[in-house]
């Protein structure tokens, strides 16, 4: 069964004993209400934040329908792009510290739950009701079910009714926001399963079937002993970003790593190439040539010839080869990062055969995936391995 990621149980002891301290004494600890760290609607400082996203980046202010849904997006972008994560161990703490968001958005950088409480301020900031927002608290467990520790992350209930994750630790956010039910069943290599959840109202506690209410929220404070360090989290081709749009099939990454291996590379090698070969979906996603594509108008229409999609491809490959050897001369690492973003482009060259993104999107949604252009020709017989013969066949 789904979780209620609404909350079960109010929890009326809201108070959080160790995480914060009086400043300029670190041995003597504040009693705080976990609410505060979702700041209220009318918080100058976050309505100073929204203020200058409705003039720079076009934020939505009316309340049209998928108004809503395109300020949290567009806000949950920013987070993303201006508040580095970096993990508690990496700030020289000993124990897990709480941030404001006032301090994060000074700092630009924090752990999940710095992020969280921010986005969920700015979310609130922007007039999206508070119980339309959540934070929630709680575990994250590999594909065999193994934890990986305690984690935080923001909830939002989008225009059709639907709760959604919205990651604040991506550097990246997907195209669309994806739905809390499907991130949260078994068997995935990232699997959410939320303990308690808050907004600057009320907490509450989630319920899965075999569990009875409790009066508070240590099961999650002793979940974070054990941190998860999402830089260190290896998943498939564009990490986050994949798994976040539903791509569960091994990527980039897990090819890359697979091939390395059996030629002998060194495990550090592999996490190079291997981070590498997912960059040219970041970064030049665009690009036609980087993914062994023709490229197609705004429209989803092809408007460039066969030939001249293949010359742009050779082209593309000949300058990161060039790269490759010249910056291998002087970096063993940069001459790996070159090699996995050429990697990148020939395993989409086994993949994509040419189509264009318009029509690759068409075929992986509507068809599935096991309908990806195969090595045949229209009669289906097998064609020689050339180049030609794999554009468009």
């Amino acid at each position: 069964m789904p979780f209620n990621w609404e909350g079960d149980f109010i929890i009326q002891n809201s108070v959080i004993e160790h995480k914060r301290f009086v400043i300029g004494d670190e041995s003597k600890q504040i009693r705080t209400d976990i609410r505060e760290w979702i700041s209220f609607e009318d918080n100058t400082i976050m309505k100073g934040v929204i203020n200058k996203l409705i003039s720079e980046k076009g934020l939505p202010t009316a309340k049209n329908p998928g108004d809503f849904d395109r300020r949290t997006s567009i806000i949950w972008d920013s987070v993303a792009k201006n508040i580095e994560y970096v993990h508690d161990t990496e700030r020289q703490r000993k124990e897990d510290f709480w941030l404001f968001p006032p301090e994060i958005l000074t700092l630009q950088k924090g752990d999940c739950e710095d992020s969280s409480f921010l986005l969920a301020s700015l979310l609130i900031a922007a007039g999206i009701s508070p119980f339309c927002v959540r934070v929630a608290l709680g575990e994250v467990f590999d594909e065999n079910g193994n934890s990986l520790g305690g984690h935080c992350w923001p909830l939002y209930k989008n225009e059709t009714g639907k709760w959604c994750i919205l990651e604040s630790t991506l550097d990246t956010v997907p195209s669309r926001m994806p739905e809390a039910d499907e991130l949260s069943k078994p068997g995935q290599f990232f699997q959410y399963v939320p303990y308690y959840c808050f907004n600057n109202c009320h907490l509450w506690q989630i319920l899965p079937p075999e569990e009875t209410p409790s009066s508070g929220i240590e099961k999650y404070l002793r979940l974070r002993g054990k941190k998860v360090n999402l830089k260190k989290t290896r998943l498939p081709s564009g990490g986050w970003l994949s798994r976040m749009t539903g791509d569960w099939e091994p990527g980039h990454m897990e090819i890359t790593g697979s091939v390395l291996r059996t030629f002998g590379f060194h495990d550090d090698a592999v996490d190079i190439a291997g981070d590498a070969a997912q960059d040219p979906d970041f970064y030049d996603w665009h690009r036609p040539s980087a993914h062994a594509q023709t490229n197609n108008d705004d429209d989803g229409r092809t408007n460039e010839p066969r030939e001249i999609a293949i010359e742009n491809y050779l082209s593309w490959m000949k300058g990161l080869h060039e790269r490759l050897l010249s910056s291998s001369r002087k970096s063993v690492r940069h001459g790996l990062f070159y090699l996995g973003y050429a990697l990148h482009g020939i395993q989409d060259l086994a993949t994509h055969k040419g189509i264009t993104n318009a029509q690759h999107s068409y075929m992986s949604k509507i068809l599935g995936k096991k309908t990806t252009p195969i090595m045949t020709n229209t009669t289906g017989k097998k064609q020689p391995f050339t180049l030609r013969s794999i554009w468009n066949s």
